[in-house]
């Protein structure tokens, strides 16, 4: 039987910065359609919940970079160890550009709500690109 994805996309965060949480939530709120956003504040607590096999993947990881205790690339490198969790997609929320070997992306926090607004778009577009070209290979289908 073939079980196919849900149409909403699953969002982690993990950042330990409330008020960036707090905005996230603002600006994803806008997309609450489309969008499930679980929020953790600590690298071993989202660690924890990936690592639960009742735990579906998320379509994608935004994870905060600068963290105390367990940074971001401790997490990073925490999920590429795991057999189940290698594939996925990680976003890595910074203040500043970064490129960061094993991460699909760099998210640039944002000044603005208005920028912010326009990132997380761009984001939930590249999500869902992402997704569906899984979808096609996974049906047997190829990229033209």
């Amino acid at each position: 039987m073939l079980l196919l994805m849900s149409d909403r996309l699953t969002v982690l965060v993990v950042d330990d910065n409330l008020a960036d949480i707090l905005l996230l939530e603002e600006v994803f709120e806008d997309h609450a359609d489309a969008v499930d956003l679980v929020t953790f504040r600590s690298g071993p607590d989202v660690l924890d919940y990936l690592r639960d096999p009742d735990c579906p993947l998320p379509d994608v990881l935004l994870l905060d970079w600068s963290m105390p205790a367990m940074n971001g690339q401790e997490v990073l490198e925490s999920l590429r160890a795991e057999p189940h969790l290698q594939s996925l997609p990680v976003m890595v929320l910074s203040g500043h550009p970064l490129d960061v070997p094993g991460a699909a992306a760099c998210l640039i926090k944002q000044a603005s709500l208005e920028g912010l607004m326009a990132s997380v778009e761009g984001l939930i577009g590249e999500v869902q690109s992402w997704r569906d070209a899984g979808r096609t290979r996974s049906l047997g289908f190829t990229e033209s």
